[in-house]
């Protein structure tokens, strides 16, 4: 509905600052809970640590569970 596109918006996900290739691992500098919710809850920044990339991800890409 129209209510969940604006909660989304406010809430924040992770999403990539900087690029990272497949086979990295996922690091926190690497990483940044900002706005819009379009990628995994910033709770799952501990789970993502130390796991590494599925496929090379650009900067500014939404983490979501298939990078994983």
């Amino acid at each position: 509905g129209k209510g969940e596109k604006v909660n989304r918006y406010f809430r924040r996900s992770l999403f990539a600052i900087q690029d990272i290739k497949k086979g990295e691992v996922f690091k926190e500098d690497k990483i940044k809970s900002i706005r819009p919710a379009y990628g995994l809850p910033p709770k799952f920044l501990k789970r993502l640590l130390g796991k590494t990339a599925k496929k090379d991800i650009k900067k500014g890409t939404p983490i979501t569970q298939k990078m994983i």
